[in-house]
């Protein structure tokens, strides 16, 4: 018994580790939640944060290419100035003040009021929940880490049966070794894909994330089918030899 599956007990061994882990990503997703969580909204702030401070560079730089216009000519030969824009030193006065400066010059002010009765919001959706996950990205960021314990769970108990068919079938002992530990990779590359993916939800998005990380996905499902299809074929040529 024990010559029959030496040829595959690297695979059987990383199938068991990829269980070990699977167990173990369980326990922190349970014990840990609440700093995984914050974790999750620190990147989500960070992504928000650099996200508004290049939304605010494109906009001075469209207004600084709308100030450096002074004179507009019309097609029957008429023309007018606009106003000057306002100083750099005005515009953060005016901002401070919770208005904004105009293309022709002219100063509109928001209410303070206005302007901070979203802010209270923005914030709610930002802190409640708690465990409930009630945004939608941390929720589906926490659904795609949960998945990363379950295809753990789930391929390391396919690496250690796909290894077992192998050491019973004709294939020599190097295809069996080879597949076998390829198998038991795959099922540890494919999950943690998933895990890699959840705390990139929240800074990429729900396709961005996904995208991110397809060059590590891709090649751990192509690894798990090499071992599903070489283990049926093997299995499969030696029922039909035995029936000859």
């Amino acid at each position: 018994m024990v010559d029959v599956i030496k040829p595959v007990r690297f695979g059987i061994l990383i199938g068991l580790l990829g269980l070990i882990l699977g167990i173990g990503w369980a326990v922190w997703l349970v014990v840990g939640h609440e700093r995984i969580h914050q974790s999750l909204e620190g990147i989500a702030e960070r992504a928000g944060k650099s996200a508004h401070i290049s939304a605010m560079h494109d906009a001075r730089e469209s207004d600084e290419m709308a100030a450096d216009v002074k004179i507009h000519v019309h097609s029957d030969g008429a023309s007018h100035e606009h106003a000057p824009a306002a100083s750099p030193q005005e515009e953060k006065g005016h901002e401070a003040m919770g208005g904004h400066v105009h293309d022709d010059g002219s100063i509109h002010r928001h209410s303070e009021d206005a302007m901070t009765a979203a802010q209270p919001q923005e914030t709610d959706h930002l802190t409640q929940g708690g465990h409930e996950h009630k945004s939608p990205i941390m929720a589906l960021s926490h659904t795609r880490l949960v998945r990363g314990h379950l295809h753990a769970m789930g391929l390391g108990l396919a690496t250690v049966l796909i290894s077992l068919l192998l050491a019973f079938t004709s294939a020599g002992e190097r295809v069996k070794t080879i597949v076998s530990v390829l198998t038991g990779l795959g099922g540890i590359i494919y999950p943690f894909a998933w895990v890699v993916m959840g705390y990139r939800t929240p800074a990429l998005g729900p396709e961005g994330a996904e995208a991110s990380v397809i060059f590590i996905a891709g090649p751990g499902v192509g690894l798990v089918l090499l071992g599903v299809f070489t283990a049926a074929f093997f299995l499969l040529r030696d029922i039909f030899k035995n029936k000859d």
